[in-house]
């Protein structure tokens, strides 16, 4: 296929993507990352363009000093809407070292901007060095649909070899480099850098379409007033578990406000409302990170804690207690001295079925009712 005409039409699909991720934007203005990414590709064409005006009568500075940096900003763009999607924390400090950092090599750029063979070697490496982060920030994102994930982080990766190639080949034939600054045998890692990078643009918008499914998927699997697995997904999770092959045995909990009804005839539902999401905040607290937790009534909460014994969970179930007749005793500003009831089972999943552990718990947390509540009993599951 003739060159410049796959470079044109490259450029021209690089356009045509960034004018459509700018109207995502304009659209859905909170996804700035649609800007980013736009932004992206308006500079990948503007870097583009000025690179095939080198042959003409045009100032090397913009030929070649500000089209490499346009060609450079493009992956950096693609890396700052990336952070969007990623459990990275952009603080305000990390957001200086990263202007600082692109502020040095913008001079590191500019001084070097006559010499064409180390200001390719710069921004090659550079270019690499970026897509190397983009892959390592793609590992850490809320999205977790292996195949498109794993094919964009492809890319990137294979986008940061083919200027690492780029790189060696400079150095390799230094002295046989043309006017601008490359050797003649780049021409295939120039072609698959022009196309990974049309590839990327065309790939991003589907990142935002995942995002938006998953907030629907967790959505329909969380609670809307304590952002807990709801009844339904927590039941799930919990038969999940019991099919696992090897399951670590556990702990079944079954957690009550008590009397919760008078809370909602004394201070209303407004202040209940509260009080059921001030419990729902402390145990996801309390528990850890790999317990399971759900809201499966009114003021009532179930818990699989995994891979625990039965004195421990009982400790972890009298700490809950205490905690929240401490710590919850007023509720938006209105006296209501909550506590809790707490009915757990030690369940061993290759001789209890899942129904009968929840069953168990469940009359253990009425006997802690009985028993005056604000308790924790330690139920049996029958074989």
């Amino acid at each position: 296929m003739h060159l410049p005409t796959v470079v044109i039409l490259a450029l021209v699909i690089n356009l045509i993507v960034g004018f459509y991720l700018y109207l995502l934007y304009r659209r859905k203005p909170k996804d700035r990352c649609f800007r980013l990414w736009s932004f992206s590709s308006i500079s990948f064409v503007l870097g583009g363009t000025l690179v095939a005006l080198r042959p003409y009568d045009i100032a090397a500075f913009f030929t070649f000093f500000v089209a490499d940096c346009l060609l450079l900003l493009a992956p950096i763009l693609v890396l700052a809407g990336l952070i969007q999607f990623s459990r990275f924390r952009y603080t305000r400090r990390r957001r200086q070292q990263a202007f600082a950092l692109l502020a040095l090599t913008a001079v590191a750029l500019l001084s070097v901007h006559q010499h064409p063979g180390i200001l390719s070697v710069l921004i090659a490496l550079a270019i690499g060095i970026t897509f190397c982060l983009c892959a390592i920030l793609l590992q850490k994102s809320v999205i977790t649909e292996p195949t498109f994930t794993r094919t964009l982080q492809g890319i990137f990766l294979l986008h940061a070899l083919t200027m690492f190639t780029q790189v060696m080949l400079i150095l390799w034939q230094w002295q046989s480099l043309n006017s601008n600054g490359l050797p003649e045998s780049s021409v295939y890692t120039l072609l698959s850098h022009i196309l990974l990078t049309t590839f990327t643009a065309l790939l991003l918008p589907w990142l935002c379409f995942l995002k938006l499914e998953r907030k629907l998927t967790l959505k329909s699997q969380r609670d809307g007033l304590t952002k807990l697995a709801n009844r339904e997904h927590f039941f799930n999770q919990v038969e999940r578990y019991w099919q696992q092959q090897r399951p670590l045995p556990a702990v079944l909990m079954m957690i009550d406000i008590d009397f919760f009804k008078k809370i909602n005839d004394k201070f209303g539902h407004a202040v209940g409302d509260s009080a059921i999401k001030a419990v729902a905040q402390l145990l996801s607290k309390q528990l850890r990170c790999n317990d399971i937790i759900g809201r499966i009534g009114g003021e009532e909460y179930a818990a699989l804690l995994i891979d625990l014994d039965e004195a421990t969970a009982l400790k972890i179930s009298q700490r809950l207690c205490e905690q929240v007749e401490k710590q919850l005793q007023f509720v938006a500003d209105a006296k209501v001295e909550l506590t809790i009831s707490i009915g757990l089972v030690y369940v061993d999943t290759s001789q209890h079925d899942y129904v009968s552990a929840l069953k168990a718990a469940d009359e253990a947390l009425y006997s802690s009712k009985r028993a005056g509540r604000n308790t924790v009993t330690l139920g049996a599951v029958g074989l």
